[in-house]
């Protein structure tokens, strides 16, 4: 059976990729984890990439385990759902990330995987145990559809506790060759959509991109509650570059630091008005933006350069992008400029689209020069704003092998 891609509005679950290990490793040392799920803690990157390994190996298997990350349409991996055999048949798992609870990620995870891999491979019942302390878990299989069959003394990785087991049945008719190919091609369908692109994917061909927008009707847009603007201020370098990094616009911290010699060396002083962060109530920095000018041919005082717009990884989905984008805009025009200016690239295809949403448009000699980076933003997002630019075959510039996770097409 060939991997499916599965879908809901906020989330994403594909198979693993070996790129993965490094996420899966962090998810896996959460506090939670470590107290209902010890086994499937990983120490180290190397043992989460040498599961993965193994579990990129099981897909093709009629024997599972199947399990599949569990990733925000943003692109950020928060955790897993799985099914896998065991004595008294299949029986279900699931992990989210302790700073991502609280949203429904759970359950909107599981309810959407549990048919589709039920239908797949005709699996009439599927069971879920966990420790009765695990309130959180018992939640999730409730609002899944799953009823409760026993509540009291049992055996949990290994050790006698009190424990919940409940059983999730398909519907008599769902266990219907018919039902279940009806399945499988509706997967297959969500499958072979774009939405597998990640943004900074490094499968998408790069293209720099501009866009511009006048400032005059510049729209407002509040921050969600709990969040705060701050200035850079002296000593904030470190933070920058971290924030970055975790936003994927760096490999490396070396790499960070070349960028800020290279853009924002000899003026910092500068940067104490135009640099702005996102910042939560314990006063983590979470995004960053700065309202800054071309470096390479100085501040002409009409064009501002909306500079190294970036969200952390864990934070993006939590709607501070377009308050913050707005804010240095708001700032751009109280200093007197005219028009703003963003640098971009096809790479960062979401961010395009929230620029395009918020009234940026492609500069004209940037998309004569880049219709084809603009036909793969067009492809990627289907924006209306960018009606008039053809779309690009991915398919045709990548070639199907190059557009391929680990031998399965995503495209």
């Amino acid at each position: 059976m060939k991997p499916l891609l599965i879908e809901t509005e906020r989330l994403r679950m594909i198979p693993f990729t070996p790129d993965m290990a490094a996420a899966v490793h962090l998810n896996s040392l959460d506090e939670d984890n470590r107290r209902f799920v010890p086994d499937e803690v990983f120490e180290t990157i190397e043992d989460a990439r040498d599961t993965i390994g193994f579990l990129i190996g099981r897909y093709d298997s009629e024997d599972g385990p199947f399990v599949y990350p569990i990733l925000l349409k943003t692109g950020e991996n928060i955790g897993y759902v799985q099914i896998a055999q065991i004595d008294h048949g299949w029986e279900i798992g699931y992990h989210v990330a302790k700073h991502y609870t609280g949203h429904g990620y759970a359950t909107e995870a599981v309810r959407a995987f549990l048919p589709v891999i039920a239908a797949q491979h005709l699996i009439p019942e599927i069971y879920g145990i966990c420790l009765a302390e695990n309130t959180a878990s018992v939640r999730v299989m409730q609002k899944s559809g799953f009823q409760q069959v026993l509540r009291g003394a049992g055996v949990y990785q290994g050790q006698e506790c009190e424990i919940v087991k409940c059983v999730w049945r398909s519907h008599p008719d769902k266990r219907s060759t018919a039902y279940a190919g009806a399945m499988i091609r509706e997967a297959q369908t969500v499958r072979n959509s774009l939405r597998c692109f990640d943004n900074h994917d490094s499968r998408i061909p790069y293209y720099e991109l501009m866009l511009e927008q006048e400032l005059t009707d510049i729209p407002e847009v509040e921050l969600p509650k709990g969040y705060h603007y701050e200035n850079y201020q002296p000593g904030d370098r470190e933070a920058w570059i971290t924030l970055e990094m975790t936003a994927k616009e760096f490999a490396s911290y070396a790499e960070g630091e070349e960028a800020w010699q290279r853009y924002y060396a000899g003026r910092e002083k500068e940067l104490e008005t135009r640099m702005f962060f996102v910042v939560d109530e314990s006063g983590q920095k979470l995004a960053t933006a700065t309202a800054f000018y071309d470096i390479r041919t100085g501040d002409n005082g009409q064009t501002g350069w909306l500079h190294w717009v970036a969200v952390r990884r864990d934070a993006q989905g939590k709607g501070l992008s377009k308050p913050l984008i707005t804010h240095t805009l708001q700032y751009m025009k109280k200093r007197g400029y005219s028009r703003a200016v963003i640098p971009t690239q096809t790479t960062t295809w979401l961010a395009c689209k929230v620029y395009l949403d918020l009234g940026f448009r492609p500069i004209p000699q940037n998309a004569e020069r880049n219709r084809i980076g603009w036909g793969i933003v067009k492809t990627l997002t289907n924006h209306p704003a960018l009606e008039k630019y053809e779309s690009t075959d991915l398919r045709k510039i990548l070639g199907l092998d190059q557009v391929k996770l680990d031998g399965k097409e995503y495209l």
